[in-house]
């Protein structure tokens, strides 16, 4: 008797196993939008050329970062919820081109994947297909997850400075700068004295002005460089954070022009 009950919920075990395996089975659609997430060439649709090496991925999970951490801090939030925002880069992609620009993943395709000026990017320039398997694939893996909860903290130019000179006068901790690095900065500059996607950061000379310098990196940090370089909100790097990171970045920089 025991053993029919055994080999019934053996059975019983099994076919749910099976049930959800199907139900995570991905549809070709959001296969391909699974693809082009982690596809710095976009299937081939990126000459070259233009390419950065930036993928999606680089910048966003696809998975819930609060619930399965990785270790890895990246500059945009987790695509999770997408499909529910309605809405990104601040209100700017909204109504029907939200759907059509892959719920913002077209800004990214020109800015970050092609390295086309903010102000010259078209958002629904992103292939259709592509932009339909994107949407396929992050409702799949959102469900019903409304995804992280933020505000898109936009800084002007005076809001940049402002924050840049508070961070760049508080005290950081070296030691914990070095981590952070590791875990935020590294994909694109590989350390800070090598140039990746992103430039060299430290140089083998110290710069007229160190202060100044700092200020700058805090001004990059917070509210993103004019290139490729994203901004990393307070709900990302915290304040203590980026202090932290400098700290590291001016002993670097200190002690190589020595």
């Amino acid at each position: 008797m025991r053993k029919i009950v055994s080999l019934s919920i053996g059975v019983v075990l099994v076919a749910v196993l099976v049930y959800f395996s199907q139900a995570q089975k991905l549809s070709d659609k959001a296969q391909l939008g699974r693809e082009l997430f982690h596809d710095p060439t976009f299937k081939g649709t990126i000459s070259p050329k233009s390419m950065t090496g930036l993928a999606c991925a680089d910048c966003h999970a696809d998975f819930d970062e609060e619930e399965n951490p990785d270790g890895l801090i990246r500059a945009g939030h987790s695509v999770i919820g997408v499909p529910q925002r309605g809405e990104a880069k601040g209100g700017m992609i909204a109504g029907a081109d939200f759907a059509r620009a892959a719920g913002g993943g077209g800004f990214c395709y020109e800015h970050f994947l092609q390295r086309k000026p903010p102000d010259k990017v078209n958002p629904t320039a992103i292939p259709a297909e592509h932009a339909e398997a994107l949407m396929a694939y992050f409702e799949v893996i959102s469900g019903d997850n409304k995804g992280p909860e933020f505000t898109m903290e936009m800084l002007d130019e005076e809001a940049k400075t402002a924050a840049a000179e508070k961070l760049a006068a508080m005290s950081g901790d070296s030691k914990n700068g070095w981590k952070l690095f590791g875990r935020a900065c590294i994909v694109c500059h590989t350390t800070p004295f090598k140039a990746g996607v992103g430039p060299r950061i430290v140089g083998t000379r110290l710069p007229r002005d160190v202060d100044k310098t700092v200020v700058r990196w805090a001004k990059t940090i917070r509210g993103g460089g004019p290139i490729l370089m994203p901004f990393y909100a307070s709900d990302i790097l915290s304040d203590q954070d980026i202090a932290d990171l400098l700290a590291f970045l001016r002993e670097q920089l200190e002690s190589t022009a020595r």
